[in-house]
């Protein structure tokens, strides 16, 4: 499973995106791939997770579904993995791109919040999922921004030029007033370094996007990663273990 905790004094959160759940709907009605449904092996990911870390809480960056527009086939999937997943801890959930009608659907489960689009700040911490903007307090106020959206994938290729591609873990330092005057059309209050961490997509079938690819993608498209600077030097990867791969300047011509 892929996630990370974030340790607080008092609370332990374990944090995840992009678990797109009823994944494989799209894959059998657009693909025409049938795969058996992957929403218990979801489930028992997290709460894997959960028990070894000992976490407080489940917080979802968004992209809790998959299904667009409307979730005809998976919405008792969706609720079955919210509700098992709130059984075991309380469940934060902040809404993606492919979240219509999650709050009708998380309705009246017990132990799940659907928190702002825009996102929320713990500590220094703010969490959302990066297809919108966050607000500039928030961001003023952050010293890390952790997100999901785009998918980040690196690949390793050995001496004899077998490859395999893994999902990976980003973190990007860059520059806070670059991106609020880009965000905002105007200064943080607050100046610096940012750090800007996102984190791979928790389906079990989705690999994601390589890293190499991603400024460019990221150029052309609606996310947050758009305004940050892409200087591989300040790029690095990890694994989902946190086994330190690189920066992105060591693979960007590999």
């Amino acid at each position: 499973m892929r996630g990370i905790l974030l340790p607080l004094r008092r609370e332990k959160i374990l944090l995840l995106a992009d678990t797109h759940v009823g994944y494989e709907v799209e894959l059998r009605r657009v693909k025409g791939i049938n795969v058996m449904s992957q929403t218990q092996r979801l489930i028992n990911g997290v709460v894997e997770l959960v028990d070894y870390y000992g976490a407080t809480s489940v917080v979802i960056l968004g992209d809790v579904k998959h299904e667009l527009p409307v979730p005809r086939e998976s919405a008792e999937e969706v609720r079955m993995f919210l509700k098992a997943v709130a059984k075991k801890a309380p469940l934060i959930l902040i809404p993606g791109n492919h979240d219509s009608l999650l709050h009708e659907i998380a309705n009246g489960i017990e132990g799940v919040e659907i928190a702002p689009t825009r996102g929320i700040l713990i500590k220094k911490f703010l969490l959302f999922h990066g297809h919108v903007k966050p607000t500039k307090e928030d961001l003023e106020k952050a010293d890390t921004v952790v997100m999901g959206h785009t998918h980040p994938a690196v690949v390793i290729r050995d001496e004899l030029g077998y490859a395999v591609k893994e999902p990976a873990i980003l973190k990007i330092t860059t520059s806070r007033a670059k991106i609020c005057k880009a965000l905002y059309d105007e200064p943080c209050k607050r100046r610096g370094r940012l750090k800007v961490v996102v984190l791979p997509a928790s389906h079990p079938l989705i690999t994601g996007v390589d890293v190499r690819e991603i400024p460019q993608l990221a150029a052309e498209g609606r996310t947050f990663l758009k305004y940050v600077e892409w200087n591989p030097d300040n790029v690095e990867i990890y694994l989902p273990d946190f086994t330190f791969v690189g920066l992105l300047s060591d693979i960007i011509n590999v």
